[in-house]
């Protein structure tokens, strides 16, 4: 008979996380699709399961923006700016310098008074002036991008995201393109987990021991 378990029983979480190798496809956009292979995985466990996710996230090589480092946020349609809306709020009050294009920047302003810069859309690939997004990936010191163009059908926001996206792989900044992996990551790093002490999985397992 099958031993069945109730997850109120289990002392921790794991959470797997995938791993891609966008920065050797040169051009490839680093966005994913239902059908899209990783190159690799990794499993992290974790005493709940924001903390689990980012030791996973981490694993992978991802990297957490210092604090009080500017972040980006381009996101295209009204119902993900909603949804993300928390998280926003979260990153602004830990000290990040909050960055977005012209259409999230104005309705974080508008519907939740937050205090965040506006830069604008690139257009190509050489629209990088002063003030634009890609000059804030590239000289102004942008160590975390969450782009979500999902929900959006226009060519200019097609456009847009893939050079943000490509420009943030390319100088190797943290980035983000699913709006719940953005939202947990905020949550996680609003906890303070990115402080954890890493621990063997004999640790884990020991739990379990009589």
């Amino acid at each position: 008979t099958p031993y069945n378990i109730s997850l109120l029983d289990i002392d921790y979480v794991c959470v797997k996380a995938p791993m891609f190798s966008f920065t050797r496809l040169r051009g490839a956009d680093p966005t994913l699709g239902v059908e899209m292979a990783s190159t690799g995985e990794v499993a992290c466990f974790g005493d709940d399961a924001h903390g689990a996710f980012l030791q996973a996230l981490l694993a992978t090589g991802f990297k957490l923006p210092k604090a009080g480092a500017p972040v980006l946020l381009s996101i295209a349609s009204d119902p993900f700016r909603r949804e993300f809306a928390s998280a926003a709020k979260t990153l602004s009050k830990m000290g990040f310098k909050l960055l977005g294009t012209p259409g999230t920047a104005s309705f974080y302003k508008e519907h939740y008074g937050l205090e965040i810069t506006e830069v604008t859309k690139p257009a190509d690939k050489g629209d990088d002036g002063p003030g634009s997004a890609l000059d804030a990936i590239k000289e102004g010191g942008v160590e975390l991008v969450i782009n979500i163009s999902e929900g959006t059908t226009r060519k200019d926001e097609i456009t847009a995201g893939y050079l943000v996206r490509r420009a943030a792989v390319d100088f190797g900044i943290g980035l983000i393109t699913n709006v719940k992996c953005a939202v947990w990551l905020a949550i996680a790093m609003g906890k303070g987990m990115e402080k954890f002490k890493a621990k063997s999985i004999s640790e884990f397992y020991s739990l379990h021991r009589d």
